[in-house]
């Protein structure tokens, strides 16, 4: 647990820089709605009301307290960003509202987040940029289905598109790309990373950062199929079960 998701959280050499405030601006997300969200259990952290105030060179950092603060904040951003590789995503169709990502997203001015997709200027990025979002997109997956990021059905796969998206315009590599998608799923599908760990260890890769991010994000691992077939049925057959204190993952809407 303290190598997949340790206590002190992971910084991630990316900030949100001006890319709220531009979706703000935008009124793909709505300041009040968002802080109304969080009001009934105790209202947001500050570092988080910050960030819908004012542009952000802090580098982002995951924990078990953050993650699902930037899950929300994500959402929004890889939804709306727009990118010319969006023309091909699999969203782009006449299905587009019926998504958990796009009708499910409420916090922007309007009630359904449909209308922002590739809508909105929120990042710079160049065609090299965009190809190293595309080439992550499409080979990494999230425990909650089978489609890939660049198909951002729910609000992890916008998220995690949108993590990329920053990224990439701030000149991360490839390699730093799938590092830091794989600290964003791993503090959103704890109970599903931990075992893939220890999956792994059984493997004969006793530390969790001499697997290849970009092996352990693929279909065969992080998929829901992969991962019940290649994860979880091993490990339910050698009766390998989680310690009870493990977080489950955080729900695929708002």
């Amino acid at each position: 647990m303290d190598q997949v998701v340790p206590k002190d959280g992971v910084t991630l050499n990316v900030s949100f820089g001006d890319a709220i405030q531009r979706l703000i601006a935008a009124d793909a997300l709505d300041p009040d709605k968002f802080e109304a969200q969080y009001r009934s259990t105790g209202g947001l952290p500050a570092w988080t009301a910050r960030l819908l105030r004012t542009p952000s060179r802090e580098p982002i950092l995951f924990s078990n307290q953050t993650a699902p603060y930037l899950l929300n904040l994500l959402w929004p951003l890889g939804l709306a960003a727009k990118m010319r590789i969006n023309r091909q995503s699999p969203l782009n169709t006449l299905r587009l509202p019926s998504f958990a990502s796009t009708g499910g997203w409420s916090l922007g001015k309007m009630q359904s987040g449909y209308v922002y997709f590739n809508a909105v200027d929120a990042l710079a990025l160049s065609g090299k940029q965009e190809a190293l979002v595309h080439e992550a997109a499409t080979k990494t997956f999230r425990p909650c289905c089978d489609n890939s990021t660049f198909f951002q059905d729910c609000n992890h796969g916008s998220a995690l598109l949108g993590l990329m998206e920053l990224a990439a315009s701030q000149g991360a590599t490839l390699d730093e790309i799938y590092r830091g998608a794989l600290a964003a799923n791993s503090y959103w599908f704890p109970d599903k990373y931990v075992l893939t760990a220890l999956y792994f260890m059984r493997a004969g890769h006793p530390r969790w950062n001499s697997v290849e991010p970009a092996v352990v994000l693929g279909h065969e691992f992080s998929s829901l199929s992969g991962w019940e077939q290649n994860v979880n049925a091993p490990l339910l057959s050698a009766h390998v079960r989680l310690p009870s204190d493990v977080a489950s993952q955080l729900a695929c809407g708002i």
